[in-house]
């Protein structure tokens, strides 16, 4: 077995981290100085990730994908985004969007997606000059034509502009 990252959370306890699955940004809005992360699954669901900041072990957000939800989610990403994380084909890409939950509301930002280069592992928030989509939209947890339409729409990608 390789070399691993030890790192202790506050939310997590210590975590034990494979170099390679350690996600880089150039900072991510209102929070410039966190530019490691790693992806942690949810314990109770497939639906909701946790993106782990290595830099600052107090920092977690939750993260979905969006397709999981909203299965016509199609956000025009720029070229220039796709070029800047080095995407040359889908196959690379990866993208999630962060969750807030809020009492009973749980909402997506599918306003900002955060798009990942997997073979790189270089990761960026980009915001989308797109009125269909907002920061807060509201999503049903419990809702089986949802869950069923998820299950088809998983590989679903951006439309590059």
């Amino acid at each position: 077995m390789g070399e691993t990252l030890t790192i202790e959370t506050s939310r997590f306890g210590r975590i034990e981290v494979d170099p390679r699955t350690v996600l880089h940004f150039n900072g991510l809005p209102g929070f410039p100085e966190a530019r490691r992360f790693v992806v942690i699954d949810h314990a109770e669901t497939t639906s909701f990730s946790w993106l782990v900041s290595l830099d600052d072990p107090d920092l977690a957000f939750v993260i979905a994908n969006p397709w999981h939800f909203f299965p016509g989610y199609d956000p025009a990403v720029s070229t220039r985004h796709l070029t800047s994380l080095e995407i040359k084909d889908a196959e690379q890409l990866e993208t999630v969007v962060f969750a807030t939950f809020n009492g009973r509301k749980v909402t997506l930002n599918l306003a900002a997606p955060v798009l990942i280069n997997r073979e790189s592992m270089q990761g960026a928030q980009v915001i989308l000059d797109d009125p269909r989509y907002t920061t807060r939209e509201e999503i049903q947890l419990a809702d089986p034509a949802r869950a069923a339409a998820a299950t088809q729409a998983t590989s679903a990608q951006p439309t590059v502009e």
